[in-house]
């Protein structure tokens, strides 16, 4: 019956890190691997799943615009990725230490 509980537990604990990106993956170092032209797949591939996520068309121009927020609360962290037709435009970091 323990080892029924242990599991249950360990399933929500890993869970709980999905749909939001993992804390882990949140770090200064992950944050500074993203680059500018690195396609929206690298940008998950280092940070993860975003927080929230937002696309919308570029007007005149033409193309897509999307935001990935990924959020850390336990600790504050904060970071914003703009892409715009699927390459970072632009990235900005608030890191609680």
């Amino acid at each position: 019956m323990k080892y029924i509980w242990s599991l249950a537990l360990a399933t929500v604990l890993a869970l709980s890190g999905c749909g939001g990106g993992s804390p882990l993956s949140l770090t200064e170092d992950n944050y500074n691997k993203v680059q500018n032209d690195m396609s929206e797949a690298d940008v998950k591939a280092i940070l993860g799943a975003p927080s929230n996520e937002d696309s919308k068309p570029i007007p005149i121009v033409g193309g897509t615009e999307t935001t990935l927020v990924y959020t850390n609360t336990q600790n504050g962290t904060t970071v914003t990725i703009v892409l715009k037709n699927d390459k970072v435009q632009s990235k900005t970091g608030h890191f609680n230490q």
